[in-house]
């Protein structure tokens, strides 16, 4: 099992055991504060950290083209178990290129207040 998943197995493996309670994963962040800041091709990897604090993973993307980028992932999740009731997830990752720059980012959660506009540079 990859390292990046442990902590949510056994988050998940304690919280069965436990009978009815509250699981989360992973460590709330704001992604408001990232996506009104982040500029791909201008933000360093280093101005991310200090945004949103330390990934809780980290990839690697290759595409077609073999280009590699490095993927930080920030995820949180909170849920009733069992049933799954109250249940929420957000993840978002952040793809920076060799020079530890942000080419892109991926965001999936409540888009309710999110800003959601096109910085990039190509139209």
């Amino acid at each position: 099992m990859p390292g990046n998943f442990r902590p949510f197995a056994c988050a998940l493996a304690a919280a069965l055991i436990a009978g009815c309670s509250t699981l989360k994963v992973g460590r709330d962040f704001d992604y408001n504060t990232f996506a009104l800041r982040v500029q791909p091709g201008t933000t360093t990897a280093a101005q991310v950290m200090d945004w949103l604090g330390a990934p809780a993973g980290k990839g690697v993307e290759v595409g077609v083209d073999r280009t590699r980028l490095d993927v930080w992932n920030y995820y949180y999740g909170t849920g009733k178990i069992p049933g799954g009731s109250d249940t929420s997830f957000k993840l978002l990752q952040v793809k920076l290129d060799q020079e530890g720059k942000v080419a892109a980012y991926v965001w999936t959660g409540d888009m309710a207040g999110a800003p959601v506009e096109d910085k990039s540079s190509v139209k």
